[in-house]
C-alpha cells in the first residue's frame, strides 16, 4: 500500500507519513525477521511464522504446534540491549507527533501465535493450568518491554490483542476476565502507574468486556469498527471515560465506496463520536492495505478539515 500511495501523491514513501498527516507514531523492537527458504514466510521476534504474501497479516507458522514444554521454547530476552536502539533514537530526535511502542499482538493473540489458534482454544477449556503459564510467560515479557520503552520516553503505551469477531468475542466474557483481565491489567499498570496513557486495539464486539477495560486504565479504544461497534452508542455510553481511534471503515467504505461516500462517512464518523469536537484521534479503522483505492485515501484526507469544523 505504501508504493500505491506514494505514487499517487507523488511523494517518496519516507515523506509518506507527513502527507498524510500522521500524529502518532508506533516504535517497535530492532529484530532481523528471517525468513524461511523461499521467502514466503518471515519469522517474528517470538518466532511466529507470517505469510509474506499477504500483507503480513495471514499467520503461517506456531513454533508451539507440537509441544506443551514451555521450559525448552527459546524465549525472547526483553533486558536485551540493542533491541530498542532504533526506538530511543527516534524517541531522542524529538518527533512532532504521539510515539507509542508497538506492543501489537501482545497477549491473547502472542499466545495463539505461538501455540496455533485453534489449539490454543481447545487448551484454554482442556488446559487452562498450561494456558496461564504460558500467558504468564509473555506478559512477564510483555511488562518488562513496555517499562524499558516507558523509561525511553514514551508518550503512551500501544497494545494490541483482539478479542472480538462481526458479532460476539472470540472466547466467553468469563474466560476472558479469568485468563487475560489480570495479566492485561499488569500491562496497561506500566503506564498508568508512570501516568500515560493506554491505546488499546481489539477488533470486533468487544462491549462485554468494555467497562472492565475501564476499570483497568484504558484510555483510548481502537479501531472502533463501525460494523460492529455503532458510534452513536459508544459516544453515548463511554464517550466521558473513553477516546476513540479510528472510526473509518478498512472493511466497508474505505476499500468499496466511492470518495463521496468516504467523505460522507468521515464526517459522520467525527461527528457521531466527537461531536463537541474533541475525544477522537480520526482515522481508518485498521491499517490500510492494497485493495483501497488511492483516491479514497485522498477523499479521507480531503474531509477531516471539513470533520474538524
Amino acid at each position: 500500500m505504501g508504493r500505491l500511495l506514494s505514487r499517487h501523491f507523488a511523494v517518496a514513501e519516507p515523506e509518506l507519513p507527513d502527507r498524510l498527516g500522521n500524529h502518532l507514531l508506533r516504535v517497535d523492537v530492532d529484530h532481523p525477521r528471517r525468513a524461511n527458504a523461499d521467502g514466503s514466510v518471515e519469522f517474528d521476534w517470538w518466532g511466529a511464522g507470517w505469510d509474506t504474501r499477504t500483507e503480513g497479516y495471514w499467520h503461517a507458522f506456531s513454533p508451539l504446534k507440537e509441544s506443551l514444554d514451555l521450559d525448552r521454547f527459546p524465549w525472547p530476552d526483553p533486558n536485551a540491549g540493542p533491541i530498542l536502539r532504533t526506538a530511543v533514537e527516534t524517541i531522542r530526535r524529538g518527533e512532532d507527533c504521539f510515539i507509542a511502542p508497538n506492543l501489537g499482538i501482545c497477549l491473547f493473540e502472542r499466545a495463539w501465535s505461538l501455540r496455533g489458534f485453534d489449539a490454543l482454544l481447545m487448551d484454554m477449556l482442556e488446559r487452562p493450568g498450561w494456558v496461564e503459564d504460558l500467558l504468564d510467560r509473555i506478559v512477564d515479557i510483555q511488562v518488562k518491554l513496555a517499562a524499558r520503552f516507558v523509561s525511553a520516553g514514551v508518550d503512551g503505551g500501544y497494545v494490541g490483542d483482539d478479542y472480538g469477531a462481526q458479532r460476539g468475542m472470540l472466547f466467553s466474557p468469563r474466560l476472558w476476565r479469568s485468563l487475560i483481565k489480570p495479566r492485561l491489567a499488569k500491562l496497561f499498570a506500566v503506564f498508568v502507574d508512570a501516568g500515560l496513557p493506554v491505546i488499546l486495539h481489539s477488533d470486533g464486539d468487544i462491549r462485554a468486556i468494555l467497562p472492565d477495560l475501564v476499570e483497568i486504565g484504558l484510555t483510548a479504544l481502537n479501531p472502533v469498527q463501525p460494523e460492529v461497534l455503532e458510534h452513536a452508542w459508544l459516544r453515548k455510553e463511554y464517550g466521558e471515560r473513553l477516546t476513540f481511534y479510528g472510526g473509518i471503515s478498512t472493511q466497508g467504505v474505505l476499500p468499496n465506496g466511492s470518495a463521496d461516500e468516504v467523505r460522507a462517512a468521515t464526517v459522520a464518523c467525527a461527528r457521531a463520536l466527537a461531536p463537541r469536537g474533541t475525544g477522537l484521534l480520526l482515522g481508518p479503522s485498521h491499517r490500510m492495505q492494497s485493495d483501497i483505492p488511492p483516491r479514497n485515501v485522498e477523499a479521507m484526507l480531503d474531509a477531516f478539515e471539513e470533520a474538524a469544523r
